[in-house]
């Protein structure tokens, strides 16, 4: 028997756009956030892990710009990038943000709330999903970034 695993419709992506990334970006190529959507499971092993690798060094990049332009010193940026880049913040972030109804779960997680790696997962894959979305164009994925409360916090 196989099991597919339901990919969100042009419908669903269009209000993921709006809901959760605030209207801040468009997806030209929807198979991107469409797996940027994907947990690992069974059925799909790498899931979104390879889209939130490409976030780990997009996410470091911008707060270290952002804090240059703040005039931090390095230790300032690295707590910063420490606290940010936290799987903690970043499931608190997707959970404040509501994205747990887009978040493509394996048969076994069907009905239960993602838990804290997965939303943390792909909290950073949305941000990889948009830097190749976006042909790797760094304003695009500062607001982004923006809009998911994963910038330079005062």
């Amino acid at each position: 028997m196989v099991i597919f695993m339901p990919l969100p419709s042009d419908e669903e992506i269009k209000a993921f756009e709006d809901s959760v990334l605030q209207r801040t970006y468009r997806f030209t190529n929807r198979a991107l956030i469409r797996e940027a959507l994907q947990g690992s499971s069974l059925f799909n092993p790498g899931g979104n892990k390879v889209l939130a690798l490409a976030d780990d060094a997009t996410l470091r990049q911008i707060l270290v710009d952002q804090g240059r332009d703040r005039n931090k010193s390095p230790e300032e940026i690295q707590n910063v990038i420490t606290k940010v880049a936290s799987n903690n913040n970043l499931n608190d972030q997707g959970v404040a943000l509501g994205l747990d109804p887009f978040i493509g779960k394996n048969p076994g997680q069907w009905g239960l709330v993602a838990g804290r790696n997965v939303m943390a997962t792909t909290m950073e894959a949305i941000i990889g999903a948009v830097r190749y979305d976006s042909n790797k164009n760094g304003d695009d994925c500062e607001r982004v970034m923006a809009a998911l409360g994963l910038s330079w916090f005062e």
